[in-house]
């Protein structure tokens, strides 16, 4: 037992007597070794790195989560109380669709809206809104073989000789109804989740011939609010979108759904 208490005091007086940074180069050294190690295999090199910037993720979330605590601390808005009212600037890109409700593959999205929330009810915690967007810019960019948009992204089906090639359609539209909910709506960091429904009107059918060029939109999203000031906030998150023409096409609807990550400026009364 002596000697097992003899090694522990030296490993700490050694610890207390190493820098941070020759602490954090003992730490990294056996780490490169053994990327240098496994460098010549893909599949273990790409499964360390994806442990690494796993680890790394979780130090960042700690980190920001330690600084937006001591940032938020003393700060108050009453922004959120019943009856206020928020004016939003957005916008959101989804660089690829997904197979879920909707079916079309390989579409790419841009959307940019206004819009305005009001304050149906709020308590300490939380506040509930009532929301109205117009989006008066729609991009859907699709892919084509032989200038007609397909469903399936032509990437992965065989075709000999095709031409492939993709097709912007441009639209506007409306979300005259959504909701929204504000966490902790009295500090500075806020989460918020919403709902929202509205209709998209484009200058060809989308997603394909014979669907439709007027579509429904039904999207669900979370985020987080910052307030940077008492009366002005930045929000950025996460939007998944369906697009379909609800059976209206003649006689295909094979909708899109996209993932967006959106951004958003607000201005508080």
């Amino acid at each position: 037992m002596s000697r097992i208490t003899q090694i522990l005091f030296q490993a700490s007086s050694f610890a207390s007597s190493v820098s941070a940074q020759s602490m954090l180069e003992l730490l990294l050294l056996p780490l490169l070794w053994k990327i240098f190690r496994y460098s010549v295999r893909g599949a273990l090199l790409q499964k360390m790195i994806s442990k690494i910037a796993f680890s790394l993720c979780l130090f960042s979330m700690f980190t920001l989560s330690s600084m937006a605590q001591k940032a938020s601390e003393g700060f108050r808005t009453d922004a959120f109380r019943t009856g206020g009212n928020e004016y939003q600037v957005w916008s959101g890109y989804s660089p690829d669709s997904v197979v879920g409700i909707g079916k079309s593959q390989a579409r790419r999205f841009f959307i940019a809206g206004f819009g305005w929330r009001r304050v149906i009810l709020a308590n300490d915690s939380i506040a509930w809104k009532f929301t109205v967007d117009a989006v008066p810019l729609a991009l859907v960019s699709e892919p084509t073989v032989k200038g007609i948009t397909v469903v399936p992204d032509p990437k992965k089906i065989s075709c000999a000789g095709c031409v492939i090639g993709r097709r912007t359609s441009y639209g506007y539209g409306i979300e005259p109804v959504g909701f929204e909910f504000n966490f902790r709506r009295q500090r500075r960091f806020q989460p918020v989740a919403g709902i929202n429904g509205g209709v998209l009107k484009f200058n060809h059918d989308v997603p394909v011939p014979n669907s439709n060029s007027f579509n429904f939109t039904f999207a669900v999203k979370a985020g987080l609010q910052v307030f940077i000031s008492e009366s002005r906030s930045l929000t950025i998150g996460y939007r998944y979108q369906h697009t379909s023409n609800a059976n209206t096409g003649n006689p295909f609807n094979p909708g899109i759904d996209s993932n967006f990550v959106y951004a958003g400026f607000s201005f508080h009364r």
